[in-house]
């Protein structure tokens, strides 16, 4: 587990405790409700079902997200993998594909089928330079991009949680006195929505970094310049 996935679930966890202190002060109260002020304990009961109404959608919506977060480990191993098991293998062999190095075979190699294949060989090398240069460099580069989008993601969800850490505890030192309850539980609920709404922006921002990512590498895709008609190019010429 990462970093900010620990600090994700502390965040999360500490939200549920300070939850749990606020709904004890509720439940302390209406357990103990002095005379006279039985129309306080209504509103205050009021404010707690719109509370719960909106943490259900703030947990709806979390749990959408840490059930989503992606793998930000397997995006760059995956590009890494690329880089060394395409890209490096690849860019060996263009040299070995030089004309000056295939024609001197027996110290010489001459005749119809030399000349045919000497030009063939240089369109060889640019296949092989562009897949490294175009096809390997564009998908480390798409992978690279979605891997930072869920860097600045997960820093946001981070930044979000935190708030409303604040915003709970601030609920809870307004829930300190009986009349200040049902005003502690509706600073809690603005929190949990502007929370969701952070969630929403967040994920926003992130599916532009991926749009992003995909519409650069289906250009890089699409540049088959180096590969005639599409293909490979063959090594004789009939």
């Amino acid at each position: 587990m990462d970093d900010l996935v620990l600090q994700i679930n502390e965040l999360i966890a500490k939200i549920r405790t300070k939850l749990d202190e606020l709904l004890g002060v509720v439940n302390d109260f209406l357990g103990w409700v002095p005379w006279g002020l039985g129309w306080l304990a209504d509103k205050i009961r009021d404010a707690w079902d719109w509370l719960c109404e909106k943490f259900d959608e703030f947990w709806d919506s979390l749990t959408l997200i840490t059930t989503n977060m992606g793998d930000r480990g397997a995006l760059s191993t995956t590009g890494s993998t690329w880089s060394t098991s395409v890209a490096s293998p690849v860019s060996a062999k263009k040299d070995t594909v030089d004309a000056s190095v295939i024609l001197r075979a027996d110290d010489t190699w001459e005749g119809d089928a030399a000349e045919r294949y000497g030009p063939r060989a240089k369109l060889h090398q640019t296949a092989l330079e562009k897949v490294v240069t175009t096809y390997v460099t564009g998908i480390t580069a798409a992978l690279d991009t979605v891997r930072a989008g869920l860097v600045k993601f997960s820093m946001g969800l981070i930044t979000a949680l935190a708030a409303l850490v604040v915003g709970i505890i601030g609920a809870l030192a307004s829930s300190a006195t009986i009349f200040g309850i049902p005003a502690g539980i509706f600073i809690a609920a603005g929190a949990a929505l502007v929370a969701i709404g952070a969630f929403y922006t967040g994920g926003e921002l992130l599916k532009s970094d991926c749009t992003a990512a995909r519409s650069d590498l289906e250009e890089k895709m699409s540049d088959n310049n180096g590969f005639p008609d599409q293909a490979w190019p063959s090594g004789a010429v009939l």
